[in-house]
């Protein structure tokens, strides 16, 4: 177990890194816009974090009718950051003619600022973003059960990173039920419905929820796994800051409250079982795609 969490705690410094560096440019960059620019600008943080956490959650749909089962690992997700969400198409501000949408860079897009000339020798700028190709996340999971065919799993994960950046603080539960048991005779698949919600602060101004239900299928060889699933996905992400302006002296209060456009999901993957030593990867195709892995002990969970 100690080796374990070993394990985890280097899997998770990159995520830590990169959350509070992006933390940290964040605050750069965020009082640039307002409104409708604004909320498009961050939108795509919205859709990785929250898609982050509904990966990762299963590695297959096995849930005993009774008897002990046991998982304790860690998840890691990486989400990719697709070219569709580098950019979006931003109003130009009032005083600026010709009003034609200006495709800018978003929050995870490029560092280069946009600048248009306009009519009567006018200009307008949109700043660039931090150049994000990737954002990871990885936690701590575990799984417990069978009560007639459902298991609960767990994860929770907490750290101060600064008292300028703020905390790390992550919960997430889920249950899952085996409702091939309820279908005898079926073709020799395990099968399993899920419920799973997440939620997660990071830093003083950055917090949310995921959750997702599913429907899971596996099927097992040997040492080998093969699962898959299809879920509907919910989410939400809300950032409250106020914004510093040095020139000025003023402070603006920025506050967005925005939904991940993930909603379809589906899931493919493959677990390796070497004894109480289980390691599986998956690829979630949606909005925004994730890729996740997985390491960890279990115990009557194949």
């Amino acid at each position: 177990m100690k080796k374990l969490f070993t394990v985890f705690l280097i899997a998770l410094l990159p995520a830590i890194y990169s959350i509070a560096q992006t933390s940290l440019d964040f605050e750069d960059v965020i009082g640039a816009y307002q409104g409708d620019n604004g909320e498009k600008f961050v939108q795509p943080l919205a859709d990785v974090v929250t898609a982050n956490f509904n990966s990762g959650l299963y590695h297959n749909a096995v849930a005993p009718k009774l008897g002990l089962q046991i998982y304790v690992g860690v998840k890691g997700m990486i989400g990719f950051i697709p070219d569709k969400n580098k950019t979006f198409m931003a109003q130009p501000p009032g005083y600026f003619e010709p009003q034609d949408l200006v495709e800018a860079p978003t929050l995870m897009g490029s560092s280069d600022a946009v600048v248009v000339d306009g009519e009567n020798s006018t200009q307008a700028a949109f700043p660039g973003g931090l150049e994000v190709n990737w954002i990871p996340l990885a936690v701590p999971q575990l799984t417990l059960g069978s009560v007639y065919g459902t298991n609960l799993t767990l994860r929770y994960f907490q750290l101060g990173l600064s008292e300028d950046i703020g905390d790390i603080q992550i919960f997430g539960w889920g249950l899952k039920h085996n409702i091939s048991q309820w279908i005898p005779g079926f073709i020799p698949l395990d099968l399993a419905a899920g419920f799973y919600l997440n939620e997660f602060q990071f830093t003083d101004y950055v917090e949310g929820s995921a959750g997702m239900v599913n429907l899971q299928a596996s099927y097992t060889k040997l040492l080998i796994t093969v699962y898959g699933g299809l879920g509907y996905e919910f989410s939400d992400l809300s950032i409250a800051y106020t914004f510093e302006d040095e020139e000025s002296n003023t402070e603006l209060p920025i506050s967005y409250d925005l939904q991940g456009n993930n909603t379809m999901r589906l899931t493919a993957g493959v677990a390796l079982n070497l004894g109480p030593v289980k390691l599986n990867v998956d690829y979630n195709l949606a909005y925004q795609s994730t890729l996740s892995f997985g390491l960890g002990l279990a115990f009557n969970d194949k």
